[in-house]
């Protein structure tokens, strides 16, 4: 008798998807902004996907975690007290603030379930909420920095992709409420998609990023469950952005190396910007 075999598969286009073989489905809800399902797969431990597209896997969520807050805390002149995570309900990008000493972190997301998904599978990445210097509030991230007005030295957008509840991350309007938020020489960084199959998140994070800031600059990551697993992250600024070495301690992917690689970009990347 052959066994049954469980896939999971997120679809990049009509003719291209990408397949984990799963032991299980763990959880699968519908909440009031997203779908959120939860599996347990043979290769990457625990999945996280939202609307049929992988947010984090056991295995790798160090990379995309790393990259989205090590990166812009060295890239700014001021070493940065306060930080605004919008989305990040998992508490990832919180934790990795924490390991760099930051003190007044501020985590905004959108949806409560995510958050008692993060709690119940992903424990490790929970944890950071428990720690004082972390405050987080189930709201809407744009309307909480209408009402927080040059609080923050750098703000993370840590959201899914341009479609749905996160669409309103991407354009100009929302990046204005970014700056009026940010101190004066603060730092935005908003992930932006995969360049190969999703040249849309990236370019409309620069289009509106440029109308609104001095400076922006692209970087990339591989991660490997994320689509191509070549993924891109963008900073704004209307002080010089470049580095300033504040903390250069390895993780699991980041490194003083990593951190000036990154920015060396492939000539279609370019093209996009």
């Amino acid at each position: 008798m052959k066994l049954i075999e469980n896939w999971f598969s997120e679809r990049y286009s009509d003719n291209l998807q990408l397949s984990f073989r799963v032991k299980d489905q763990l959880l699968s809800l519908k909440t009031d902004f997203q779908r959120i399902d939860v599996f347990d797969t043979y290769d990457f431990g625990k999945l996280l996907s939202i609307d049929g597209t992988v947010q984090l896997t056991e295995k790798d969520e160090f990379v995309y975690h790393e990259m989205i807050s090590r990166v812009p805390f060295n890239m700014m002149k001021k070493k940065p007290e306060s930080v605004l995570i919008i989305g990040g309900g998992d508490g990832g990008a919180a934790g990795e603030f924490l390991k760099l000493g930051v003190k007044k972190i501020v985590n905004v997301e959108i949806d409560g379930q995510v958050v008692e998904v993060s709690r119940k599978f992903f424990p490790e990445l929970y944890s950071s909420f428990s720690n004082p210097s972390v405050t987080l509030l189930i709201d809407d991230g744009i309307k909480f920095m209408k009402q927080n007005k040059g609080t923050f030295d750098l703000i993370v957008v840590d959201s899914t992709d341009p479609v749905g509840p996160a669409e309103g991350l991407f354009n100009a309007d929302f990046y204005k409420n970014v700056k009026g938020a940010l101190t004066a020489d603060g730092i935005m960084v908003t992930q932006s998609g995969s360049p190969f199959y999703q040249p849309k998140g990236l370019t409309m994070a620069t289009s509106g990023m440029k109308s609104v800031f001095k400076n922006i600059k692209v970087y990339t990551a591989f991660i490997p469950t994320y689509p191509s697993g070549f993924w891109s992250f963008t900073l704004a600024s209307d002080a010089e952005i470049k580095n300033y070495s504040h903390d250069l301690s390895s993780g699991k992917y980041f490194n003083p190396d990593v951190l000036e690689g990154s920015f060396k970009l492939p000539e279609f990347v370019k093209s996009l910007i």
